[in-house]
């Protein structure tokens, strides 16, 4: 069995239909599909300026942390252990800054219990390779501890 619009509608009316039905429906459909996929690209862009933002200001922590003098190395670990970074003070009022990692060599400075000495991570004979505003040397172990 076959169909024939002219026989049902007028020719110019059918024709009107079904034109507004092809141009309504795939329009209609397609507009929420592209309100979607906007939605989503907004998204996307708003959490790229969040990750710019969020780079920014580690960024300036991290430089604002370099100009008071940290290194961005860990202090200490929780258990108390000197790790490499670990801040250290004297216990006497005067420590000496040796040279080699032994009492006998030379002193390079002599450092108070104000000065502050960083622990680099090298520690031989009982002693601690550390820097400080006086240089850097070696101390005895004994003789320092976790500031």
């Amino acid at each position: 069995m076959t169909f024939s619009l002219s026989s049902a509608l007028p020719k110019s009316v059918a024709v009107l239909a079904l034109t507004t039905l092809a141009m309504t429906t795939p329009l209609s459909a397609n507009a929420g599909f592209l309100d979607s996929i906007y939605d989503v690209q907004n998204t996307i862009s708003s959490i790229g300026r969040t990750a710019d933002t969020i780079r920014g200001s580690k960024q300036a922590v991290t430089n604002l942390g370099e100009e008071v003098g940290f290194s961005g190395q860990a202090a200490q670990n929780t258990n108390g252990k000197v790790v490499s970074g670990s801040m250290l003070a004297g216990k006497l009022q005067m420590t000496s800054l040796y040279s080699q990692a032994n009492g006998s060599s030379s002193a390079i400075a002599v450092l108070s219990q104000q000065d502050n000495m960083v622990y680099m991570g090298n520690e031989q004979n009982g002693y601690y390779y550390v820097h400080s505003d006086k240089g850097e040397g070696w101390v005895a172990k004994p003789l320092v501890s976790l500031r």
